[in-house]
């Protein structure tokens, strides 16, 4: 079986954010985009069409907030390793299933496939066995620290139990983050539910 290669690492290496939980005094990451990159593209939420103009025309000029969890998904993996003495060696292939089996769960929860973003590994998180990138889980996005809609319980206890986290989501400000254009987001929302039927 081939998996698809986790491309957004390799992407993030190359263009390299700044991230800062709005809930730490600790600075994460302070570092520029390449001129290859134009910013990772963030998901609208289930809104309607004129909310999504709205909601683009702000973020023009008032600052995007991501709410979420960040996850070192190797970590996770050799977590999992610990209590399955039937995988006793760490294995690339291993690795790269698992970081495909987790994103299949995570989006089977309801998540857009741009709520999972690949980031540099802040401060806070990082261990001697942390890798370099991690994922930042996005549950929901907003301004001022106030999201556009409220989340779920059951969305937030679903990726809590499969990131096996019990810290709660946080506020990340997010510099070089935007959203598509509106009427990108809205043609291409026509086309899945067209073929979805």
């Amino acid at each position: 079986m081939t998996l698809p290669v986790d491309k957004s690492v390799h992407v993030i290496a190359r263009s390299r954010h700044r991230f800062t939980p709005t809930t730490s005094k600790v600075a994460i990451s302070e570092t520029v985009l390449t001129s290859q990159s134009k910013g990772y593209k963030l998901a609208y939420p289930d809104v309607t069409h004129p909310e999504i103009y709205e909601i683009y025309k702000q973020s023009l000029h008032k600052p995007i907030h991501a709410y979420g969890f960040f996850v070192d998904p190797v970590q996770l993996f050799t977590k999992r390793q610990d209590r399955s003495p039937a995988m006793d060696e760490l294995a690339a292939k291993d690795v790269l299933r698992f970081l495909w089996e987790l994103r299949e769960e995570l989006h089977a929860t309801g998540l857009h496939k741009l709520a999972i973003a690949s980031i540099p590994t802040p401060k806070r998180y990082q261990t001697s066995s942390s890798g370099d990138n991690g994922w930042l889980v996005i549950l929901g996005t907003g301004f001022d620290k106030t999201l556009h809609v409220p989340v779920p319980e059951e969305l937030m206890r679903r990726v809590r139990e499969i990131l096996e986290t019990e810290e709660p989501p946080a506020w990340w400000s997010t510099r070089w983050f935007n959203y598509p254009h509106p009427k990108l987001w809205i043609e291409d929302r026509k086309k899945i539910m067209e073929a979805q039927g």
